[in-house]
């Protein structure tokens, strides 16, 4: 049994931020005052020798392509010009390198390129300090060619399985680190609750439970041997964009923020995690890469954090072109190093170099302060072995794209896998049933993986091996008589009635529909329905009166309203990522007895973009006409081939009394005639508060394996913290009152004494 209870939490899941986090218009001692990173005396004794221009040039990283021959990528290499080399490494004492120019390369590709790097900055820098590379492996080691790619964020969310994210997050370490890059900007912590964002996918979906526990564990996965530097990004409440556009304004208030986004970054500080990554965006009319409130006061003097805060592309620069908070370039520098970053992304010219250099000749920053950042840099590169072994190591090889890490890869793509519709027992398929294959995505393996898989965007085919199978080539394996035909890309018309007319003569059609890969602003969107290419594909199979299976391949949730009525199935992948097609067949063969729980709540119109743990008032009332909440699928759906019942619901008592904690027991029983997995989900809603309650809030998850007919009673324990929100002026609170739980359609209700409330507003 695969199990994550509630108490486990309070160990170091939960945030747990001092007593009286300071309000929004207090501020924290000056980052002078604030305490240092621990430093050795290595790092010690190369400041204090350093110039001005070289502990600049040290908080100075630069996209590989600054230092790249103008000729560009060659297959599995990339041709370095010595001479722009020398000048950002030698001259300009650039202290950071990130990025790949054209696409992915091989292990070996990437030590070549790490050798003439570090050799540069050993042989020919006056102090011998390595370079560090920053590279995305955000789903695995995705620009590396050949490297286990595991499913985004949203998909692993959907297995919630705690220790399978730690593995993967392991795995990604391993060949980071085999690749030579020992910085990753990984993981991603934003909490996903507008699925407009086009970087939903990156997120653990919208609930800061799920994201706190899963980002924990990647963040203890990747840094177990600590030799590679997890980064959390990218801070804070960047998902949180109301017009679900990418880098665009936040618009809520410091109490909003703390209760939805803060929680994950708080968590996985204190998990040890050595750098974070800043939002691009502004939280209530201020850039995050200005904010002395966010980067500082609160995530230095509250959570602790001691190690390196990285800017984001080029976002210093964008206070002055885009944010429009700072008149000139050398006033966006200030304000930025001001507000607490160490490492400027530049990351294509040398602009933040000279401008911070003439600021602090000017005075108007300080040498110490300049020195606090170098300080944490040159701590960083220490603490992941730099100074002693800069260079790749040839022996990691053998950890590089392993079959047990394909496995561990295979295994997280069928966790996710979810089972929306199955009306009929329409799945499994036969294997012997006329099959008709058909939709943009069934013979697309970059739709199965999306962004950033071998490129930024991750849309070059080219780059991509030969042997995963993409949804198409899986089924055919399996089945005996199986057609396909396109019938439609993913947003230009096809040949809807190809289609049709296969379908017309088949058992079952499946239809494999959703979105190719993109990243960042790429994905941008002005309607979350899915494109009219593909609903019309959808219409004409439906139309023929054969039963539809459809697969969603997407990194969001696509509204399908029109043709989800007339669909017999529903199976959701996610982007699964290079074992995603094995995955999906398996499950529609019934090999897998699919155990995935939605991430998110599925919307089913465009304008009822509400999360699960809406507000009472945020529904459209049934006495003005409305239908209350109604989305698609609710939030930790998902079916199975078998059936679950819940029975004897205990509670430790009928109240929290001054230990601060209540056991909840639910009986879950295997009622079917197969195997299966299922995911216990324990919700609690506060019946009265100050502060307007949610609906319901999850507070903890196990997933339990049970043989048919088998049953087991599984345990949570609450706590007082598990039930704080965050009041009107910033702080923590617990008010006494009713609570109820709510497991598997079974609630009951105990409350919280005074006593309980105290447990988590005094002594912190």
């Amino acid at each position: 049994m695969r199990r994550f209870l509630v108490a486990a939490l309070c160990a170091g899941a939960l945030p747990v931020l001092a007593a009286g986090p300071i309000p929004r218009t207090a501020r924290a001692a000056a980052p002078a005052d604030l305490p240092a990173a621990p430093a050795s005396s290595r790092v010690d004794s190369l400041l204090a020798r350093m110039t001005l221009e070289e502990k600049v040039g040290q908080m100075t990283q630069l996209t590989l392509a600054v230092v790249a021959a103008e000729d560009g990528p060659q297959r599995d290499s990339v041709r370095i010009d010595p001479a722009k080399l020398r000048e950002a490494i030698v001259e300009r004492h650039v202290g950071s390198l990130l990025n790949v120019v054209g696409g992915s390369l091989s292990v070996e590709g990437w030590h070549r390129l790490m050798a003439e790097v570090q050799g540069m900055a050993l042989r020919e820098t006056r102090l011998g300090i390595p370079v560090i590379y920053g590279i995305d492996f955000v789903h695995g080691a995705n620009y590396t060619r050949g490297g286990t790619i595991f499913p985004h964020n949203v998909g692993m969310a959907a297995t919630f399985n705690p220790a399978l994210a730690r593995r993967a997050a392991e795995i990604t370490a391993d060949e980071a680190l085999a690749s030579g890059l020992p910085w990753n900007f990984a993981p991603v912590l934003d909490v996903g609750r507008n699925p407009l964002w086009p970087r939903f996918y990156e997120t653990f979906g919208e609930d800061p439970l799920v994201a706190t526990v899963l980002g924990r564990q990647q963040v203890l996965g990747m840094q177990r041997e600590g030799r590679v530097a997890a980064t959390l990004k990218h801070y804070l409440a960047y998902s949180a964009s109301h017009t679900g556009r990418d880098r665009a304004p936040v618009e809520l208030s410091a109490r909003g923020v703390r209760e939805n986004y803060l929680p994950p970054f708080a968590a996985a500080v204190r998990a040890g995690a050595r750098s974070v990554m800043v939002n691009s965006a502004e939280i209530d009319g201020e850039p995050v890469h200005a904010s002395r409130y966010w980067l500082t006061d609160v995530l230095r003097g509250e959570l602790g954090f001691q190690g390196v805060i990285v800017t984001d592309w080029e976002d210093i620069y964008y206070l002055h072109t885009r944010h429009r908070v700072a008149p000139t370039i050398k006033d966006a520098v200030r304000m930025a190093v001001e507000a607490g970053i160490d490492v400027s992304m530049s990351p294509t010219d040398y602009r933040f170099m000279d401008a911070l250099i003439e600021l602090v000749r000017e005075g108007a920053v300080s040498e110490r302060r300049i020195d606090e950042s170098v300080r944490r840099i040159l701590t960083l590169k220490e603490a992941l072995g730099l100074f002693d072994a800069p260079l790749p190591d040839p022996a990691l090889r053998a950890r590089f794209a392993t079959e047990q890490s394909a496995e561990v890869a295979r295994q997280a793509a069928r966790e996710s896998i979810t089972l929306l519709k199955n009306e009929g027992g329409i799945l499994p398929l036969k294997p012997d049933a006329k099959i008709l294959v058909t939709g943009p995505a069934a013979q697309s393996m970059t739709a199965l993986n999306g962004g950033w898989t071998y490129t930024w965007q991750g849309t070059d085919a080219s780059q991509f091996p030969e042997a995963p199978r993409t949804v198409l080539e899986a089924i055919l394996r399996r089945g005996r008589d199986v057609r396909y035909v396109a019938g439609s890309g993913f947003t230009e018309p096809g040949d809807p009635q190809a289609a049709a007319r296969l379908a017309a003569d088949a058992d079952v059609a499946v239809v494999v529909i959703g979105e190719n890969a993109y990243a960042e602003g790429v994905g941008d969107v002005a309607d979350l329905t899915l494109p009219e290419a593909q609903l019309r594909l959808v219409e004409a199979v439906q139309a023929t009166g054969t039963p539809v299976v459809l697969v969603l391949v997407e990194g969001r949730p696509r509204i399908i309203r029109r043709v989800v009525d007339g669909a017999r199935g529903v199976v959701m992948a996610y982007w699964p990522g290079m074992q995603g097609g094995e995955a999906v067949a398996e499950v529609l063969f019934g090999e897998t007895n699919p155990s995935g729980r939605l991430p998110f709540t599925y919307p089913r119109h465009p304008n009822e973009l509400l999360t699960y743990d809406h507000k009472f008032t945020e529904t459209l009332s049934p006495a003005f006409g409305g239908q209350g909440f109604r989305p698609e699928w609710p939030f930790g759906h998902g079916l199975s081939y078998t059936t679950f019942a819940y029975a004897d619901l205990r509670l430790g008592g009928p109240r929290m009394d001054a230990d601060g904690r209540m056991t909840v027991q639910v009986t879950v029983r295997n009622t079917g005639t197969r195997a299966g997995e299922e995911t216990v989900l324990l919700y609690t809603r506060q019946q009265y508060a100050s502060t307007t309650p949610y609906t319901r809030r999850l507070r903890g998850f196990q997933k339990v394996a049970l043989a048919p007919g088998e049953s087991r009673a599984v345990t949570f324990v609450l706590t007082a913290d598990d039930l704080r929100t965050v009041g009107r002026d910033g702080r923590m609170m617990l008010e006494p009152g009713a609570f109820d739980v709510m497991v598997g359609g079974l609630t009951g209700t105990f409350q919280v004494t005074a006593d309980a409330a105290r447990t988590t507003t005094e002594g912190r």
